[in-house]
């Protein structure tokens, strides 16, 4: 039943997660493009209005390379996962450092 389930997700055909092959650095660029070409779409026309084209387009190229930058992921990512324990137990609040930065 579910246990089967959730071993095939984690261990498909008995093989724990394995890595996928490095990418070219045209795929890499490809990839990028294709992010920054998705993060210009989902920006809302009135903040675009409201903002200017250029200047809302000058802050996504400038998100969009924040975003690259593997440190400043791994520390989104951290504080992402604290803001979700932090949901779940509340009591860790004075546990975590740096909990105050995340209100």
């Amino acid at each position: 039943g579910w246990i089967k389930f959730g071993r095939d997700i984690i261990w498909p055909e008995g093989a724990f997660f394995e890595p996928s092959p490095d990418i070219t650095k045209e795929e890499q660029e490809a990839q990028a493009a294709e992010a920054l070409k998705l993060l210009m779409a989902a920006f809302p026309e009135q903040m675009r209005t409201l903002l200017g084209q250029e200047i809302a387009r000058d802050g996504l190229v400038v998100f969009h390379e924040m975003l690259q930058n593997r440190v400043v992921l791994r520390s989104m990512s951290y504080m992402l996962m604290d803001e979700v324990w932090l949901s779940i137990f509340p009591d860790l609040r004075d546990c975590v450092t740096g909990a105050d930065a995340l209100e």
